[in-house]
Formats: structure tokens, sequence, C-alpha cells
């Protein structure tokens, strides 16, 4: 269990910190929230970001429907922190969407855009087969990936998923159960402080195989009732 995972961790190396937050969307914090508003460019995406595309109500639900006379074939809902974050649990509380095509996601980045290389931690779920979870981490662009079968439909209702980043491992938690393990033994892991992410996109035909095809008149939403972080101090205090 989560509670286990960190009493170890802190016992060898760290110690958990009095900072962080829990974020229940009552409003959006324009202290700690850059909602997006901009014609995307990206490859794999077929959407592009507006902040009307963000609703808060019972939570922060990000909506994707058909964009019309825009640069790719839909629009939808994304935000980010401001500030970079590092080690440490990330969780939230959603419901996925579902349709082929869709990815419900919560992650941290960085990469070029932020004068770094691209490193990068991922719980995304595909519309296309919401019984799944699809974890994926990056090294300076490379894509290290695993798929978690789940015992239910994550576009049902809401479920908890988390990731505890540390050092020398990534753990993924689903409803507070450890579902997988990366250690730095068994391949490199992300180590630049990065942008935490919560959105909802239509995947370009390119990926289509990975992804599905959206259907031209797709309309769906993602919730996310809350998303928290809780940061890990080492113990030289950095």
């Amino acid at each position: 269990m989560l509670r286990t995972a960190l009493f170890c961790f802190t016992c060898h190396a760290t110690s958990l910190v009095a900072e962080g937050f829990v974020d229940r969307f009552t409003r959006l914090d324009p202290t700690r929230w850059h909602a997006a508003e901009y014609d995307f460019g990206h490859a794999r995406f077929d959407t592009d970001w507006r902040r009307e595309n963000i609703n808060l109500s019972q939570g922060l639900e990000l909506n994707l429907e058909p964009h019309i006379g825009g640069i790719n074939g839909f629009v939808s809902g994304s935000i980010r922190t401001h500030s970079p974050l590092h080690y440490g649990y990330y969780e939230t509380r959603l419901q996925a969407a579902k349709g082929d095509g869709l990815v419900t996601g919560f992650f941290t980045y960085t990469g070029p855009y932020y004068g770094t290389r691209h490193d990068e931690i991922d719980i995304e779920i595909l519309g296309r087969d919401t019984a799944k979870l699809h974890l994926a981490w990056f090294v300076d662009g490379k894509l290290y990936e695993q798929d978690i079968p789940l015992n239910f439909d994550a576009a049902s209702c809401l479920h908890s998923y988390g990731f505890l980043w540390m050092p020398n491992r990534i753990e993924w938690y689903v409803n507070g159960a450890r579902v997988f393990v990366a250690r730095a033994e068994d391949s490199p892991l992300p180590q630049i402080p990065g942008r935490l992410y919560a959105n909802l996109w239509a995947a370009d035909k390119s990926i289509a195989e990975w992804a599905g095809r959206t259907d031209a008149d797709t309309q769906a939403s993602a919730r996310f009732r809350s998303i928290s972080f809780r940061p890990l101090a080492t113990s030289d205090g950095s």
C-alpha cells in the first residue's frame, strides 16, 4: 500500500515535508494553474486548447468537441501548474472519457520549451479501452511504457490514480494499491522537475494504431474531482 511505501522510503533516504497541495477545484486557482489557450501544432495531437472548454462544476471538467476552423479537428481543455514539481506523490481522482481516439491524461512534463531535456511521467486512459491503464515515462525523449489491466471501467465513475516519484524508482497506484514499479536498476528514470498537467485530447491519425480514430462529431468529457501533490525532501534538505 502507498502508506507503507512512503514510510519505507522515508526511513532510508527522505522525509515528507509540509508543502504541496490538494485542489478540489471549487475555482481554478490562478496562482497555481495555467489554462491552455492556443492552437497546438503537435504531431500526435488532433486537438487545440481553449479555456472555455474547462468547466468547474463538481470539480474540474474538461470538454472535447469538434473544432471548426482550427488547425486541428477538435478543441478541448488542458491545465498545468505554473511551477515545476519534483519528487513526491501525485494523485488525482478522475472519471475518464470514453471514445475511440480519446486520451485522458495526468502527467508531469518538461522539455525543450522549458529549456531542458524531455523527461515525463504519465498516467493515461485510452477511450478505446477504459478497462486498461497506460503508464509511461520518458527520459531524455526515450519512451518506456506499460499497460495495466483494471478490474473496472475507468469511464463509468470516479477512481483514484497516482504515482510516487523517487530518485531510485517510480511507483504507480490505483485506488491506493500499487500496480507497477519502474526501478533505476532496470531502466533510466526521469530526473528533471516538470509541470503537472491534466488534459483530454483526441489523437492524430498517425497514432491511430495505438489510440484509435476519433469520429469527426465526437463530444466527450473527463472529470477530475481532485488533484494533489505531496513532495518529498532528501535527507540533506534539498
